[in-house]
């Protein structure tokens, strides 16, 4: 499952990066990493853009780069 398939109040753990460079490094500088845990707070109706909560940071990613993050939900 990506992260971009999951809905608001979903919590996951991250399974796998598989976005390249340079944007592999940006989503592990903030914080996106293999066995963190995180939580969906809002996305937009149409799931563009996703506010999700890591590790106590709010951070928003586009669904391009969501899509790019593999997690489980728990």
């Amino acid at each position: 499952m990506r992260l971009n398939e999951l809905s608001i109040n979903d919590k996951a753990v991250i399974k796998k990066i598989h976005a390249k460079e340079p944007l592999k490094s940006k989503l592990l500088s903030m914080g996106f990493a293999r066995g963190e845990k995180l939580k969906v707070l809002k996305h937009t109706l149409v799931k563009n853009t996703f506010d999700i909560d890591i590790n106590g940071v709010n951070v928003a990613l586009r669904n391009e780069e969501a899509r790019e993050i593999e997690v489980e939900k728990i």
